[in-house]
């Protein structure tokens, strides 16, 4: 997420930039009265003082009596005699329309007029300039500032705190976590919203808890029937010869009622499975591999690991389930002369890459999308299964922490790849 993106920023920029332009507003325009009338009183009290220092000299009869030697900063004015109106200065030019007018009484009690030439206005820009780079605007900048940064502080460093929660819990699968204590005890709106996390949690807890309650009970409770099928069709073949077609249909929908049980009650295994362990792939694809050898010894099964130990970390049993399921399917669905394959490696980005790979028929493409579902298999394959296998290790590499993908291979065949996240 770009840094202009977060709600931190936002609420940071928005105080700053509203504080900005409210005090800043507020300062110009009263700060530019209160400059106005200053400057007149400073224009005011020099002219004043310059003048009756003229008029001294002018009624001493000094010549040049309006230089005043040592004065740079000499403020403009015309001196007029009070009663006549002439001006003292022959010659003298008019003074401006924009004048301050003073009105002057010497120690000898004569009158006279002033007129002191006023300056001219600052533009706007000018002033807005002046005030910007003033004391005061850079304290209300750096005020408004540290108060955009506690203030955004305040509100997303627990948005931040609840966005790790839910990260971990995802990552965990652990719905027996809950929120930071010191969250859910807060008495705002951030404390509000983590307590109903919570409460939504517990009840997805309490969903999946109830569920998998409901799996367990339905295959415990089909395991009698199941049993006292088995117990019939044994008394049944003390009377019938073993090669009665009846019998041997009946004992193989027996036996495929149990493995669907004994799937379905995988399915609620692998979720409550929550070990933290660290394994070794390479031990976990060489047990796989002698399985494969030890139930078919005539297929091809080729195993490719890399030199380096690469490790993983959770339950191992997970991962052994996913690519049991897996090879399971290849055993199941393809014939022993076709060549199965497992390949490990750790790709660029440090995930660790498991491809179990096969060169059969493939599946069709319009089937690969829901290969995942619970219950969907491909009509057209003669082999036995309920299409739980591959949903149930989907479950159990997300369990990890990684992800299960299928695709067709380029030469044929069904192609599983599996990324996990690397325990080193």
């Amino acid at each position: 997420m770009k840094w202009y993106r977060r709600l931190f920023w936002k609420m940071f920029l928005v105080i700053w930039l509203v504080s900005l332009v409210g005090m800043g507003s507020v300062f110009v325009l009263l700060s530019s009265r209160y400059d106005h009338s200053h400057r007149l009183e400073l224009l005011e009290a020099r002219a004043r003082g310059q003048a009756l220092l003229m008029l001294a000299r002018y009624e001493a009869g000094t010549p040049d009596w309006y230089r005043l030697p040592g004065r740079r900063h000499s403020v403009p004015l015309w001196l007029f005699d009070a009663d006549s109106g002439a001006p003292l200065r022959a010659g003298m030019h008019e003074p401006p329309r924009r004048t301050l007018p003073l009105e002057l009484t010497t120690d000898t009690g004569h009158r006279y007029l002033a007129r002191v030439a006023l300056p001219q206005k600052a533009l706007f820009a000018e002033r807005l300039l002046g005030r910007l780079f003033s004391l005061q605007m850079v304290l209300i900048v750096v005020i408004s500032g540290l108060s955009g940064l506690v203030l955004g502080a305040l509100i997303v460093r627990p948005i931040t705190r609840l966005r790790e929660h839910v990260r971990t819990l995802h990552q965990g699968q652990d719905l027996t976590l809950r929120a930071d204590p010191a969250l859910s005890a807060r008495r705002d709106e951030i404390g509000e919203l983590t307590r109903e996390f919570d409460r939504m949690v517990a009840a997805v807890e309490q969903t999946l808890l109830s569920r998998q309650r409901l799996l367990q009970d339905v295959s415990h409770e089909l395991r009698a029937p199941l049993a006292r099928l088995q117990a019939a069709a044994g008394l049944l073949e003390q009377r019938l010869s073993e090669e009665d077609p009846l019998l041997a249909r009946i004992n193989r929908e027996c036996g495929r009622l149990d493995r669907l049980i004994g799937e379905i009650l995988s399915v609620s295994r692998e979720q409550q499975a929550h070990a933290d362990t660290r394994f070794s792939l390479q031990v976990l694809c060489s047990e796989l591999a002698d399985e494969v050898q030890l139930r078919q010894p005539q297929r091809p099964f080729s195993l490719a690991l890399p030199a380096q130990e690469l490790y993983g970390r959770g339950a191992v049993e997970l991962l052994r389930r996913a690519l049991q399921n897996g090879i399971e399917n290849i055993l199941r669905h393809t014939p022993e002369s076709c060549a199965a394959r497992l390949r490990l490696q750790r790709l660029a980005d440090g995930q660790l890459e498991l491809e179990l790979s096969d060169s059969g028929p493939g599946v069709a493409p319009d089937l690969l999308p829901h290969l995942f579902e619970p219950f969907v298999r491909d009509d057209q394959e003669a082999g036995e299964g309920f299409g739980l296998g591959l949903s149930i290790a989907r479950r159990a590499i997300a369990q990890l922490g990684g992800s299960l993908s299928a695709r067709n291979g380029a030469d044929g065949g069904l192609v599983l790849r599996i990324l996990l996240p690397s325990a080193d």
